[in-house]
C-alpha cells in the first residue's frame, strides 16, 4: 500500500478538497481505502456540466438521452449524500449547479432536491450553493426545511430559485451564517428577501444582484411572467456586515454600523439612485457603476466619509466640473465618466489616480504626495491630433507628468491628420507610455509613434506581448523598414526597403530599429523650431531577465525566443529612453540608461 493511503482520514480529506471536486472524484476508482475516503468525504459537489455534455445531446429536452443523464446525475448525489446522512457522518458543503438542463426538467425533479437540502441540513451543513437554470416562467420553490440549518455559515442562491412568502411565517435559525448570495432570485414577498437576511445576525458578506419581485396581475400567472426588479431594500440591526454589494436596486438602507466595502451597480435603475448606510464611520472602500447624477452624492454623502481609502466610479454621470476630496483617499479611479470637463482633486494623501475615457478634462490635484501614481487610458478616436499634448498639460500641477503613464488604445483612426500636428514647442515629459494595439500595416508604424513621441516623451515605452493587439508583429516579425524620402509630416513618397538578414528569417525588432538605426536623416523635425526627440537618442543597453544583452543581434534572438502569448500571463516588452545632455536641457528627463526589458 502507497504511503499517502495510510494517512488519517482528516488529511486525506484535505487532500481531496484542495483538488478540483471532478478530479477528487476519480480518486474513488484508486483503491478501495481511496473510494471509502472519497464516500466519507463531506463535501458533495455536482456541476451538470460534467455529466451533460451538451453537443452530443438532441435539442429536445424529453429525448431519452436527456433523461438518461439526468438519472445519472441524481442517483450520483443521492448516493453521496445518502451514505454519509445515514451513517451521521457531516456534511460540510453541498454545491449543486444543474444550469445546464432546461428549466421544465429542473422544475420536474424538484423534489430531489429538497431532498437533497433535507438531508444536509439534517447533517450540520455549513455551506450550501445552488446554481440553477434560469427562466421567464419555471422557478424552483426553496423548500422550507432550508430554516432548520442551524449550521449553515454561507448560502448562495443563484438563478432560477423562488423565495416563497411562506419563511415569514418561519422563526429562521440562521444565527451563524457569515455570507449570503443572491442572484437572479425570485422572491413572492418583497419583504421575504429583508426577512431572511434580518435572521443572520452575524452576517458579514452580502451580495445581492439582479433579483426580482413576483407581481402577478391575475390568477394563474406563471412566477416569472409578471416580474420586476426589486425596488426598494431596508434592513436593519447587521452589526457584523463589512462588506456589501448590491445590483438594480434603487432605493437601499442599510442600518450597519462597521461597513468597510461598500460596490453598488444602478445600471438597471431608471430614476436617481438614493443609497443610505446610516453610517459611513467605518466605510474605507466604495465603487460605484452606472450611477445616475452621482456627482449630486457624492457631494452630500463624501463628508460623512472621513475615512474613504478608495473610491471608484465607473459610467457614472457627473457634471462638468467635479470635486473629488478626501482626507484619507489613496486610491481613486474614473473609466467613462460622460461629460467630464474638469476634475478637481484634494486628496493630499492620494498614491493613485487612474482615469480611462474617450475625453481628456482637465485633471488638477490641489496637494500631491511625493509618492503619487497617475495612470491614464486613453481610447484615441477621430479627433484633433494635438488632443492628447493638451490633455497631459492640462494636468496641474506639472510636477505629477513625473508620475503620469499613458496607456493608447487604437490611435491609427487619426492617421490621416499626423500631418496638422505642431512641433514649435518641445512636448512634455512622462514617466511611461504604453501602447496596447499595434496596427496590421506596417506603413503607420512610423508616423504614428512620431506623432506619440512628440506629443510627449517617455522616460518608458512598453508593447504588450498580447496577440490581440498585434505588437508582436510590430515587434518581431516585421521583415520590411519603412525608409522615408523626406519628412514623414510632409506626406512625400515613401519607399519600402527589405532587410537581408541570415538565421533569423526576417525577424526584426522594428522598433528598436527604428530608435537606434544610424539614418539620422529620417527625423521629423520641422524646418523651424527645436530639433526633434530623435536626435537625442544615445547607446542602448538591453535587459532581459536580469541578464545584459551586448547587441542587436542578442536581442533578437531574445525576442525570437519568447513564446507566443496565450493571454494568462501578459508579458511587456519595454524600452527606457535617454537623450544626450544638449536635447535633455530642452526635454529634461532623470533616466540613466537606455534599456529592453521583458516582465510580466
Amino acid at each position: 500500500m502507497d504511503r499517502i493511503s495510510v494517512l488519517p482520514k482528516t488529511i486525506l480529506h484535505d487532500i481531496l478538497g484542495r483538488l478540483p471536486d471532478k478530479d477528487a472524484a476519480k480518486t474513488s476508482v484508486l483503491s478501495k481505502s481511496w473510494s471509502e475516503t472519497w464516500f466519507s468525504f463531506p463535501v458533495v459537489a455536482a456541476w451538470s456540466k460534467d455529466f451533460f455534455n451538451l453537443p452530443e445531446l438532441p435539442l429536445s429536452p424529453e429525448d431519452p438521452l436527456w433523461l438518461s443523464k439526468l438519472d445519472i446525475f441524481i442517483e450520483y448525489v443521492s448516493k453521496r449524500l445518502r451514505r454519509l446522512h445515514d451513517q451521521g457522518l457531516a456534511v460540510k458543503e453541498l454545491k449543486l449547479c444543474m444550469e445546464d438542463t432546461c428549466a421544465s426538467m429542473l422544475v420536474s425533479q424538484s423534489h430531489h432536491i429538497d431532498k437533497w437540502i433535507q438531508m444536509a441540513s439534517e447533517s450540520g451543513v455549513e455551506v450550501l450553493q445552488l446554481y440553477l437554470t434560469r427562466s421567464n416562467d419555471k422557478f424552483y420553490n426553496l423548500p422550507l426545511c432550508l430554516a432548520e440549518a442551524k449550521s449553515l455559515t454561507k448560502l448562495v442562491l443563484n438563478g432560477g430559485i423562488r423565495l416563497d412568502p411562506a419563511f415569514l411565517n418561519h422563526s429562521l435559525k440562521f444565527f451563524s451564517v457569515r455570507t449570503l448570495f443572491f442572484c437572479g432570485i425570485l422572491v413572492g414577498d418583497e419583504r421575504v428577501m429583508e426577512h431572511f437576511i434580518s435572521h443572520c445576525p452575524l452576517v458579514e458578506n452580502l451580495t445581492l444582484i439582479l433579483c426580482l419581485l413576483y407581481k402577478p396581475s391575475s390568477v394563474g400567472d406563471p412566477p416569472g411572467s409578471r416580474a420586476d426588479y426589486v425596488k426598494s431594500l431596508s434592513l436593519h440591526g447587521l452589526q457584523k456586515l463589512k462588506q456589501v454589494e448590491v445590483q438594480g436596486i434603487g432605493e437601499v438602507y442599510i442600518d450597519a454600523q462597521n461597513i468597510e466595502k461598500l460596490f453598488y451597480n444602478g445600471a438597471i435603475v431608471d430614476t436617481s439612485f438614493k443609497l443610505n448606510l446610516g453610517s459611513y464611520k467605518n466605510l474605507r472602500w466604495l465603487s460605484l457603476w452606472f450611477v445616475k447624477r452621482a456627482d449630486m452624492w457624492l457631494l452630500e454623502q463624501l463628508p460623512k466619509i472621513p475615512f474613504l481609502e478608495s473610491l471608484i466610479l465607473n459610467h457614472c454621470s457627473l457634471c462638468e466640473r467635479t470635486n473629488i476630496s478626501g482626507p484619507q483617499l489613496k486610491f481613486l479611479k474614473l473609466t467613462n465618466c460622460p461629460n467630464l470637463k474638469e476634475i478637481n482633486i484634494d486628496a493630499p494623501n492620494l498614491l493613485s489616480c487612474e482615469y480611462s475615457g474617450k475625453d481628456e478634462p482637465v485633471i488638477s490635484f490641489r496637494e500631491i504626495s511625493n509618492q503619487l501614481e497617475v495612470n491614464a487610458h486613453i481610447l484615441m478616436t477621430r479627433q484633433p491630433v494635438d488632443r492628447l499634448r493638451q490633455f497631459i498639460q492640462n494636468i496641474e500641477p506639472q510636477e505629477v507628468l513625473t508620475s503620469l503613464s499613458l496607456f493608447i488604445f487604437h490611435p491609427y483612426s487619426i492617421i490621416e491628420s499626423l500631418g496638422t500636428l505642431p512641433c514649435s514647442s518641445s512636448p512634455p515629459s512622462i514617466k511611461h507610455m504604453q501602447l496596447c494595439s499595434v496596427s496590421h500595416r506596417q506603413t503607420q508604424y512610423f508616423p504614428v509613434l512620431s506623432w506619440l513621441l512628440s506629443s510627449c516623451f517617455p522616460e518608458t515605452i512598453s508593447f504588450s506581448l498580447d496577440c490581440n493587439f498585434n505588437t508582436r508583429a510590430f515587434m518581431v516579425r516585421v521583415s520590411f523598414v519603412e525608409r522615408s524620402i523626406s519628412s514623414s509630416y510632409q506626406h512625400k513618397e515613401k519607399v519600402m526597403e527589405p532587410l537581408t538578414l541570415s538565421v533569423i528569417s526576417q525577424k526584426q525588432q522594428y522598433f528598436y530599429e527604428m530608435l537606434m538605426c544610424s539614418k539620422k536623416g529620417e527625423c521629423h523635425c520641422y524646418s523651424r523650431g527645436p530639433e526633434c526627440w530623435w536626435h537625442g537618442l544615445k547607446v542602448v543597453k538591453i535587459t532581459h531577465l536580469e541578464r545584459t544583452y551586448a547587441n542587436i543581434e542578442d536581442l533578437k534572438a531574445m525576442l525570437n525566443a519568447l513564446p507566443l502569448s496565450d493571454n494568462s500571463k501578459e508579458e511587456f516588452i519595454t524600452f527606457t529612453l535617454e537623450l544626450n545632455f544638449r536635447i535633455a536641457s530642452i526635454l529634461p528627463l532623470n533616466v540613466n540608461s537606455v534599456e529592453i526589458t521583458n516582465r510580466r
